[in-house]
């Protein structure tokens, strides 16, 4: 769900364990050569910058707690670095500290109010503080931004959001409108096979879950979704299938008792 941070819904490449540990060691030896010089380093990034570089990589592997440190300094160096709040209030909405994460993201709005990867990620902010059609009419604004490059991610945060909401209509919706701007997008697929198959839609449901096994590699709840789509549309062949990759992949999954309980009763 992120532009520029990788949040639990975003995509982006992380650098490995070990290369991750190299871009530090290199980026501490730049924040000395910052420190004995007083200002940048020899490629022109200030110490500010190179904390914010460091605090992202830490954010990227999921460690909001370290990215905060290297963030908090960054701002110290340079309170009007608009990134530095941005990744500070991502940090903090990941530790769910809000009254911080707000903090931060309004300051990164006033810095820079037309940044689309800043509305987005705070329209995430406001679903998780259940501030829904905020965050919907903000995900909306940001996918209509000509110069964004992620209009999907933006629309299909605003699906889950509008789940999160308890308005499947709208949810809908919004992962259709994603799947016009990217119709590869496995978990904007996956939403759209459930919520067909909740509505009743079952052949439009298998359509979709086809879509997603055809970009993502099965994993155990698309496989029990799958299961009970072709339930609903009697065909026990695919059933047999599916199961049988579900029991031999993951075999301990809730979603394999699930389906042992159900055929049970069949």
């Amino acid at each position: 769900m992120i532009r520029r941070v990788v949040n639990k819904n975003a995509q982006q490449c992380i650098p490995g364990g070990d290369m991750f540990r190299v871009l530090v060691a290199v980026l501490l030896l730049l924040l000395s050569s910052c420190a004995s010089t007083g200002g940048s380093s020899g490629d022109g990034e200030s110490a500010a910058e190179i904390n914010v570089r460091l605090g992202l990589g830490y954010l990227q592997q999921g460690r909001p707690k370290l990215a905060i440190d290297n963030l908090k300094r960054a701002i110290e160096l340079d309170p009007k670095l608009a990134d530095a709040h941005h990744y500070a209030a991502e940090a903090y909405r990941q530790l769910e500290q809000y009254a911080f994460a707000d903090e931060h993201f309004q300051k990164a709005l006033k810095l820079t109010p037309n940044d689309s990867a800043v509305k987005n990620n705070y329209g995430v902010y406001l679903c998780d503080r259940r501030k829904y059609a905020e965050a919907d009419k903000l995900f909306v604004e940001v996918a209509a931004d000509e110069y964004y490059r992620a209009p999907a991610e933006a629309l299909e945060n605003a699906g889950i959001c509008a789940r999160k909401a308890g308005d499947d209509v709208l949810a809908a919706t919004r992962f259709r409108e994603a799947a016009e701007f990217d119709g590869k997008r496995a978990r904007t697929l996956y939403q759209l096979a459930d919520l067909s198959h909740e509505a009743g839609e079952h052949f439009n449901a298998r359509g979709f879950i086809q879509r997603y096994f055809s970009v993502a590699p099965a994993n155990a709840p698309s496989l029990w979704l799958a299961i009970r789509i072709e339930k609903a549309l009697g065909n026990d062949e695919e059933i047999r299938e599916y199961a049988k990759v579900l029991h031999r992949n993951y075999p301990d999954s809730k979603e394999a008792k699930e389906f042992k309980q159900f055929w049970a009763t069949q």
